[in-house]
């Protein structure tokens, strides 16, 4: 199965005018179209927007993709309404426009779970999650996700401590903890994925 054949959006620009479309009349996307997520989107574009003006690429992030000289597809499987993606893909996307080397492209999960499927963590559909291909073979060279490591690590202390935590408080625990880090977590494992591809 190709993957490219299932793009929905063929670049963060599209995406992201998807979203602000979707907010705009008071929808999400996904199967489930939910009070709770259609207002966990609206929330997300102010974060998305948040880290789009503010965040910038380090010094050796970009002295990486400078050495990646061949040509990669980045597919990043993803729902508006997933605050781990409205943390992440922004960074994601930043570092992908950096590079004339690699193609971002987005696909929603719920859209096609036969793809999702392929790239499942710890047997659940988590999101988002990149995947590296080469753009000669359509070769996996690379998977990352849901969550960079030093936040998942938190993720699984918080809620071995407090098992009975509520979603509500699970979630705004949760982009505490990516506004303290300030993108800091992703862009340390965006470092350890460009030396896989270089």
């Amino acid at each position: 199965m190709a993957i490219l054949n299932y793009t929905d959006f063929s670049d963060y620009a599209s995406y992201r005018q998807f979203i602000d479309d979707c907010v705009a009349k008071n929808i999400t996307s996904g199967n489930e179209q939910t009070n709770e997520k259609i207002e966990a989107t609206k929330l997300n574009i102010v974060r998305i927007r948040r880290i789009e003006k503010q965040f910038e690429l380090s010094n050796e992030i970009k002295a990486l993709l400078d050495k990646l000289h061949k040509k990669i597809t980045w597919i990043v499987l993803t729902e508006i309404w997933c605050g781990d993606s409205a943390q992440n893909l922004p960074i994601i996307a930043k570092a992908a426009a950096y590079s004339t080397n690699i193609n971002l492209q987005l696909i929603l999960r719920d859209k096609h779970p036969e793809i999702m499927d392929k790239y499942l963590t710890n047997g659940s559909r988590a999101i988002p999650k990149l995947i590296c291909l080469d753009a000669q073979t359509n070769s996996d060279l690379a998977v990352w996700g849901p969550r960079p490591a030093k936040i998942q690590n938190i993720v699984k202390a918080y809620k071995s401590e407090n098992p009975n935590v509520s979603h509500d408080e699970f979630v705004n625990n949760l982009h505490l903890w990516y506004a303290k880090d300030k993108g800091e977590s992703m862009q340390e494992d965006l470092v350890v994925l460009l030396k896989t591809l270089i």
